[in-house]
């Protein structure tokens, strides 16, 4: 999304900056130095000292071309508007922001606006960028970018109906037609509220998670389907409180007992200022197993992130309180996970990511409770109107206690993989392919296993 931004500011060269030498041209040099003339003798002081420059950099021994841009340069004084591009090239925003006003202040320049929407937009502040981006908006040399930034402002006040609105009137610049049908796109499943449907059917190689071996207990597989659905409310659109509730059905063919369903509703506030961010959520969650209670659980969530440039780091912690129901209360007890996360924009389509976690689980029985942690990367891949993605995790467990019944202090790694293709079938509609496995390793045999589950889907999400 900073594509745009960044092109603009690469445009918009400091005229008095050192000028980079192109291969040689004196007719060219000539052509541009007579532009520079045309423009200085119309007043257009700015224009001429950017012909001049192309001049000097197709030849560099143009004497009169140097004295006319010196001159315009010595004349010069604190231009607001280099001013404001020099603060941003040295990733000063807010400085950057109250130059290019100063700017528009002074002769309502249209690159001036553009540019400071733009700094205010990435700072956060929506009502000041809104305001900059109306006003270059009705330039039309500028109208489409100032759409796309408008686009993303009214994205992230959570109207999606007026974002897509926007986003698609700037799809007729060529330059930002990609990204902007992309996000229009993204707009009509997004707004302040967000209902989502997924269908989702499926086989699971190790339903009951069996070792397999003479010894073991054998794996069961069966085929799976589920239907889940969520609500998301968010009155103040991105930033502001929000209330979140879901519910879901796992259902397998034969294995009864192992059929899952739950509901969760949640509650939280999400702050954001710019490229940085923070959250906090209360959620409670019930899951019956095979048509029995099986779990309540409340859990208390903080995270925060902060983005520069291609790259984001994010950090969360959660604390879960769970109470199994009938033989599983021994696993009852408190919950605790953090993780760490950075994720890079390698190219304008691939985005990278590693993270690292924690976790802590006190349950009420010591041989239960135990201490994990673990690196995972993920890879996405944008191909058009679909999405691929890959991830890879790896986990080291550790139990507290010697475990008589097992004859050993369980310690186990797991190693889980997972990848799937989504696909936009229309505005709202999507279908998804995937696959999750699991390797187990335990120092206790009979707990090792092998896991295998692809599925297929459908979803639909509408915004509001």
């Amino acid at each position: 999304m900073l594509a745009p931004l960044l092109s603009l500011a690469l445009a918009a060269v400091d005229p008095c900056a050192p000028v980079e030498p192109l291969p040689p041209d004196p007719a060219a040099a000539q052509a541009y130095r007579a532009v520079g003339d045309s423009e200085l003798a119309a007043g257009a002081r700015d224009s001429a000292a950017a012909a001049y420059r192309e001049a000097l950099a197709r030849d560099p021994v143009d004497a009169a071309s140097r004295a006319a841009l010196a001159r315009l340069c010595a004349a010069r004084g604190e231009d607001p508007f280099q001013e404001g591009l020099r603060k941003l090239d040295a990733e000063d925003l807010a400085g950057a922001a109250r130059a290019f006003e100063a700017a528009f202040a002074a002769d309502g320049s249209a690159p001036a606006a553009l540019l400071g929407g733009i700094a205010r937009y990435e700072l956060g502040d929506d009502a000041a960028a809104e305001r900059l981006l109306r006003a270059a908006e009705r330039e039309p040399a500028h109208r489409e970018e100032a759409r796309f930034y408008l686009g993303l402002v009214a994205l992230r006040a959570g109207d999606g109906t007026r974002a897509a609105s926007l986003l698609e009137g700037a799809a007729a610049n060529p330059a930002l037609a990609s990204p902007a049908l992309d996000l229009a796109r993204l707009a009509r499943r997004d707004g302040r509220l967000v209902l989502s449907f997924l269908a989702e059917s499926g086989w699971d190689s190790n339903v009951n998670l069996g070792p397999g071996g003479p010894e073991g207990v054998a794996p069961r597989s069966d085929g799976t389907a589920s239907l889940s659905a969520s609500a998301l409310w968010r009155p103040r659109g991105a930033r502001g409180p929000y209330l979140r509730a879901g519910g879901l059905w796992h259902e397998l063919a034969r294995l009864d007992a192992y059929d899952l369903g739950g509901v969760e509703a949640a509650a939280g506030w999400q702050l954001r200022a710019g490229n940085r961010g923070a959250a906090a959520e209360y959620e409670y969650a019930h899951r019956a197993l095979g048509g029995e209670d099986y779990l309540g659980a409340h859990r208390l969530l903080a995270s925060g992130w902060l983005r520069r440039g291609r790259a984001a780091v994010t950090g969360s912690y959660a604390v879960r309180f769970e109470s199994y129901a009938g033989n599983w209360s021994p696993f009852s007890g408190v919950l605790q996970r953090a993780e760490a996360r950075a994720s890079l924009d390698a190219t304008s389509r691939l985005r990278l990511g590693v993270a690292y976690a924690g976790a802590r689980d006190a349950a009420d029985e010591p041989v239960l409770s135990f201490w994990e942690h673990g690196p995972r990367a993920e890879a996405r891949v944008l191909l058009g109107r679909a999405r691929l993605g890959v991830d890879l995790g790896l986990t080291f467990r550790a139990y507290d206690a010697f475990d008589a019944a097992l004859g050993a202090r369980r310690r186990d790694t797991y190693l889980d993989g997972a990848t799937f293709l989504e696909v936009d079938l229309a505005d709202r509609w999507i279908a998804r392919a995937g696959v999750v496995g699991r390797h187990a390793l335990s120092n206790v045999d009979a707990l090792s296993y092998d896991q295998v589950a692809p599925s297929v889907a459908i979803g639909y999400t509408l915004g509001r």
